[in-house]
């Protein structure tokens, strides 16, 4: 039998924050903090199908939602659907339409990469240890979506529900992410 709030709590714990309580908007939601970044953690629904999102936010000091409103560096990474020698007609038939490569080949094959400045993009991607981190978060998430938006943070969409999701596993998941949020926050 699935406890809601013990699950809930040891999220909360995790984050070193606490349940908040926003159920007109989602089922569950927990706000904290990691290595300093205010951090949450949300699902529109505890269990399945829906799964659930992870925020750090890098402004925290509140001094680019004023100043920044254009010209921020945004990137949105996806997992590619279709690899391999497949890829080319994958195109075609608009399986990965979005198909931009960065020009890195060890990104290009695993990820599609949306962006609105493909020079930060790249240096992102080819930051030290970046991929690994990328494909470290792929292997503990499976995420859908990884969203980076320069002097706001980091926004990770995975689709393991809050219920099946495991305590260690969203640990590590953080502990990434942190990492990923520290190079935003310093280089971005």
């Amino acid at each position: 039998m699935f406890d809601k709030e013990a699950k809930l709590q040891a999220l909360a714990e995790l984050i070193e924050g606490k349940v908040i309580d926003d159920t007109d908007r989602v089922e569950a939601c927990i706000k904290g903090t990691v290595i300093g970044f205010p951090a949450t953690i949300e699902a529109l629904r505890v269990g399945f199908p829906f799964g659930c999102s992870f925020f750090l936010e890098t402004d925290v000091l509140k001094e680019n939602k004023q100043q920044k409103s254009k010209g921020e560096f945004t990137l949105t990474i996806n997992h590619r659907l279709v690899t391999g020698f497949w890829a080319k007609f994958s195109r075609i038939l608009l399986v990965d339409h979005t198909d931009r490569p960065l020009g890195m080949k060890r990104f290009d094959t695993e990820y599609i990469a949306q962006t609105n400045d493909d020079e930060q993009a790249l240096r992102f991607v080819q930051y030290p240890s970046m991929i690994d981190k990328l494909l470290l978060l792929s292997q503990y998430t499976n995420f859908t979506e990884l969203h980076v938006r320069s002097g706001f943070g980091v926004v990770l969409v995975q689709p393991t529900s809050i219920e099946k999701l495991e305590i260690d596993t969203a640990r590590e998941t953080f502990r990434v992410f942190g990492e990923i949020a520290q190079v935003v926050f310093e280089a971005f």
